[in-house]
């Protein structure tokens, strides 16, 4: 068998196990045709994981949080490459979606690059978001198209997670909560323009709006626990007007798995949704900002591609 040519897009910033990781890298050079793009510059890095892509790979491997996970599917999706995840960011919502779970990244790559360089493959399909945001800020209309892995974030779970991205010396579990608890004395309910599948839009005063293609959130959160990476649909959350004191507990009760008890809260299955977010409203998806809260608001559109892309197994 010819030596598979294999991408490895490594987030150097969101990684542990670090010198386990790099023996692995060096143990699967002697077998495999490795690229490994510089992370040191993430615009450069992708620019260089597409042309070797476009190039012709067996197989793309990343490591790292869903951010680098999205990149991923960017890569790849709607091609018969597959795509090998890695867990080792804060949140790896997606890899938890997908069964996916270690501590230790370094072994798993190892296992990863043994079983790409001695084969046979086998993947299975799995669904993605294509998000797309307009916006319109002082006439001047702008356009923005991205894959996404896991989950749209529009409102106070975005502004959480905004939180959350600066509180890198605190342990991943905590973040979320002191980002919630340093959020909630200013938040305010905003008017949102929601559709589901087609549907007329109506406008709605919501806390937040989540668009989900796995179970969970923040690193965990079981906010859909019905989601189903493979069932070409995404479940959307609706969090009406919630006094603060109700909205702090409802983490705590999302955790419970008794969130549905709450009334201000709706969810339901889609294909499409459109989002009309308003002003001061920022929209985040797999953990990284996409339109911030000071960019005049916009029109989301999240679609779910079903079987977009092919995941190793």
């Amino acid at each position: 068998m010819s030596t598979r040519r294999v991408l490895v897009l490594l987030n150097p910033h969101a990684t542990r196990d670090r010198r386990a990781i790099s023996t692995a890298l060096t143990a699967g050079t002697r077998r495999l045709g490795l690229s490994v793009p510089d992370g040191a510059d993430q615009q450069a890095q992708f620019a260089h994981a597409r042309a070797v892509v476009d190039s012709g790979v067996d197989a793309v491997v990343v490591i790292g949080g869903d951010g680098t996970v999205a990149a991923g599917v960017a890569l790849v999706a709607g091609t018969e490459t597959p795509l090998a995840v890695i867990p080792a960011g804060t949140g790896n919502d997606f890899a938890r979606a997908a069964g996916i779970r270690t501590r230790r990244p370094g072994p798993r790559l190892a296992e990863v690059l043994t079983r790409l360089a001695e084969g046979p493959l086998t993947a299975r399909a799995v669904d993605a978001l294509r998000l797309g945001v307009v916006t319109d800020a002082e006439g001047a209309k702008a356009s923005l198209d991205l894959w996404v892995a896991n989950s749209v974030n529009i409102g106070f779970d975005a502004l959480v997670n905004q939180r959350a991205n600066t509180l890198r010396r605190l342990p991943a579990a905590g973040r979320y909560l002191v980002a919630l608890a340093a959020e909630l004395p200013g938040f305010r309910t905003a008017e949102f323009g929601i559709s589901c599948d087609g549907e007329q839009i109506r406008t709605t005063p919501a806390a937040l709006v989540c668009v989900q293609n796995g179970p969970t959130i923040g690193g965990g959160i079981p906010l859909s626990p019905g989601a189903d990476l493979a069932d070409g649909r995404a479940e959307v959350s609706i969090v009406g007007e919630l006094p603060r004191a109700a909205l702090a507990g409802l983490f705590p009760f999302v955790y419970l798995r008794a969130h549905r008890l709450l009334a201000p809260l709706r969810q339901r299955s889609a294909v499409r949704v459109r989002v009309a977010v308003p002003h001061g409203v920022p929209v985040f998806a797999d953990g990284d900002e996409v339109l911030a809260g000071s960019e005049g608001g916009g029109v989301v559109d999240v679609t779910v591609v079903p079987g977009a892309v092919r995941l190793l197994t």
